[in-house]
């Protein structure tokens, strides 16, 4: 996807969520998937195609926004598999659309397949299994709202097939007064110097630039990008003898998302927010995002955020790749903090 969002590799399995593979659900041979950026796709009838939307984004939606209290949303870090489940679920909702002319069953099989696969991705890439993040450390955020204890949704919710699956619904623990969550956003934030699978790059902070004052780099060497600087980080010019390793220095966000019908409450922004914090605190300096030219409104979200266009790709070159062209934006975290104080 854009989310994840591989230095010097055209095929990216592992962010763009496309595999080749079934899912012990199917009983039939799995849809042909066209992801942004994807080289590969599983086999089946070329004639059945579910679009990959962008992962920069989730696409835009005319729903009126659900009856429920913004701030009774948390979002914060989670490494909890049920939790991650519910951010995987949230992602295979938010980015695939299917034919008109596609069976509910079709559907729901596809989708359970790509929760799967999203939560296998999400898992390796914070657990530093993923081969393609060995320079990359990723937090996943999510904003859970609490339900009650019967676990009752709020109005405008259903579990239609549609705007909501079983696996955003995270169970209680009554005997440690736990509630029912349900994951109504999710987003990544990977520290690194480039996001795998995406050949737009950040080219600030260099390696010849001062680390500006107040940057806490206590968690340099703590993440699953510690250890010594690959080929590739040397190729891209970012080894200076006695400078601070641009892996610890930029961070890309990915796979932004926010069920449809939980849209409108602000709650992009919470998230935003909060990975903004994530990177404070691993002491990021600069904060990127892809996004595809033709997604307009995530273009003026991020731009109502902060961030900049710093750099884009030709027509030609997405041409290239079959793919959208990308927007590539950016912003200081250092910027955000002096204008939130």
């Amino acid at each position: 996807r854009p989310s994840a969002p591989d230095a010097g590799v055209r095929v990216p399995l592992r962010e763009r969520r496309v595999q080749v593979g079934k899912s012990a659900r199917e009983t039939r041979p799995p849809p042909r998937v066209v992801a942004a950026g994807d080289r590969v796709v599983p086999p089946g009838d070329p004639g059945d195609t579910v679009a990959r939307k962008a992962f920069d984004s989730a696409a835009p939606t005319d729903a009126a926004p659900a009856a429920i209290d913004p701030s009774a949303v948390t979002v914060r870090v989670t490494t909890d598999k049920a939790e991650l489940r519910g951010a995987a679920a949230a992602r295979a909702l938010a980015f695939y659309t299917y034919p008109s002319d596609r069976s509910e069953f079709s559907i729901r099989s596809h989708r359970n397949m790509r929760i799967d696969a999203e939560w296998d991705a999400i898992a390796d890439k914070i657990n530093g299994k993923d081969v393609a993040f060995r320079d990359t450390r990723v937090a996943c955020l999510v904003a859970a709202l609490e339900l009650e204890r019967d676990g009752a949704l709020p109005p405008g919710f259903a579990f239609d097939g549609k705007g909501l699956d079983p696996a955003a619904l995270i169970p209680g623990d009554e005997k440690n007064g736990v509630p029912p969550r349900l994951i109504l956003g999710t987003l990544d934030v990977n520290q690194g110097s480039k996001l795998p699978a995406e050949e737009l790059a950040g080219t600030f902070p260099g390696p010849e630039d001062p680390v500006p004052p107040g940057t806490d780099t206590g968690e340099d060497g703590k993440g699953t990008n510690a250890g010594e600087s690959t080929l590739a980080e040397e190729d891209s010019g970012s080894l200076v003898e006695g400078a601070r390793p641009i892996r610890y220095r930029r961070a890309y966000l990915s796979n932004v998302c926010v069920l449809a019908s939980a849209r409108r409450l602000g709650l992009g922004k919470k998230l935003i927010e909060a990975s903004f914090d994530v990177a404070r605190a691993w002491g990021v300096e600069h904060m990127y995002v892809h996004v595809e030219a033709e997604n307009v409104g995530a273009k003026r979200f991020y731009e109502a955020e902060g961030f900049v266009v710093v750099a884009e790709e030709s027509e030609a070159f997405a041409l290239s790749l079959s793919r959208p062209r990308r927007f590539l934006l950016s912003q200081p975290v250092v910027t955000r903090d002096v204008v939130e104080a």
